[in-house]
C-alpha cells in the first residue's frame, strides 16, 4: 500500500484542497493546480508515472475473480488445447486490454488461460513497464503492443477489456472510446468494462468517494449501472448484464447492438406489390 499511499498523500491530496475549484467551474482541480492534466503531468514524470503505476497495482484484489468470467471461459474453450496436434487446434483466441496499465489485469488472465493471446494497447511510455510485468508473469511471448490512443484499438479480437478507464472521462469523451471498441469488435465479440457503480438508491458507497476523487483530478465521474448502459446504447453497444468484482467495483458486460431485421411486406401482400414501380 506504500505507493497508493505516496500517492494519495502527494499530488491527489493536493488537488482535494481545490475541491471548491471543481465544485465552482465543473473543471479538475489537478488541472488548475498543475497546469495541465493529468495524464499528461504524469507522462512528463518518469518517477511520478512509476508511481501511479503502482499504486493502480495496489487495487489489482478486485481483478482475482475476472478470469473466471463466462465470457474469459468461453473464448478459452474456443481456443483448443495448447500442444494438440497440428491441425486440431483452433486459432488461440485474442483478449484486447485497452489502456491496459502496466499488464496486471491482462497478466492474469492470460496465466489462467493458457490458450488465450493478449494485446495491450497503452501509452508508449507505458508500453515498456507492461512488457516488463508480462514477461516476469511468464505470459510475455502470448501477448503483443502496442502503442497508441483510443483511436488504435485493434480489430478482430474476441474480448475486449476496458478496466477503470471509462470513470477518467466525461460522457462525451466515454461515447467517443466506445465508438472506437464497437468499431473494432467483430459481431461476436465481447466487452468487459470494470469500474465502481454508483448505487440506484443514494446508499453509502465506496464508488461515491471515487465519484469525487475523479471530478477532481481527472474530470471524470462514477456513474450508475443504467448511465453506462445509455453510453453504451450511443455507440451502437448493448449492456448485457453486470456483477460484483471485490473493493466495490463491478463488471459491466456489452456486446455490439443487433440491427434490426429488415421491414418485411404483410403476408396478404404481392410480393410484386412491395417494390415501388418504375
Amino acid at each position: 500500500m506504500r505507493s497508493l499511499a505516496l500517492m494519495y498523500g502527494g499530488p491527489f491530496y493536493r488537488s482535494f484542497a481545490g475541491l471548491e475549484h471543481t465544485a465552482r467551474t465543473g473543471r479538475p482541480a489537478f488541472d488548475h493546480l498543475f497546469g495541465e492534466n493529468h495524464f499528461d503531468h504524469f507522462a512528463r514524470d518518469p518517477e511520478l508515472a512509476g508511481l501511479f503505476d503502482q499504486s493502480m497495482a495496489a487495487s489489482s484484489p478486485m481483478f482475482e475473480p475476472l478470469p473466471a468470467h463466462p465470457v474469459l471461459a468461453a473464448a478459452a474453450a474456443r481456443t483448443g488445447s495448447p500442444g494438440a496436434a497440428p491441425g486440431t487446434a483452433t486459432a488461440p483466441a485474442t483478449v484486447v486490454d485497452v489502456a491496459g496499465g502496466n499488464g496486471e489485469l491482462l497478466g492474469r488472465v492470460l496465466a489462467a488461460h493458457p490458450g488465450l493471446h493478449g494485446i495491450l494497447l497503452e501509452r508508449p511510455h507505458v508500453v515498456d513497464a507492461a512488457r516488463r510485468r508480462l514477461d516476469e508473469a511468464g505470459c510475455g511471448t502470448r501477448c503483443d503492443y502496442r502503442a497508441g490512443d483510443f483511436a488504435d484499438v485493434p480489430a478482430g479480437a474476441d474480448v475486449y477489456l476496458l478496466s477503470r478507464v471509462l470513470h477518467d472521462w466525461d460522457d462525451a469523451r466515454c461515447r467517443e472510446i466506445l465508438r472506437h471498441c464497437a468499431r473494432a469488435m467483430p459481431a461476436h465479440a465481447d466487452l468487459l468494462i470494470v469500474e465502481r457503480l454508483l448505487p440506484d438508491d443514494g446508499s453509502l458507497s465506496l464508488a461515491t468517494a471515487w465519484d469525487l476523487h475523479m471530478r477532481c483530478n481527472t474530470g471524470g465521474r462514477e456513474r450508475r449501472a443504467d448511465h453506462y448502459g445509455r453510453l453504451l446504447a450511443d455507440a451502437g453497444l448493448e449492456l448485457l448484464g453486470h456483477s460484483p468484482l471485490p473493493l466495490g467495483a463491478a463488471v459491466l458486460h456489452a456486446r455490439r447492438a443487433a440491427l434490426p431485421a429488415p421491414a418485411r411486406p404483410p403476408r396478404d401482400t404481392p410480393a410484386h406489390a412491395a417494390a415501388p414501380a418504375g
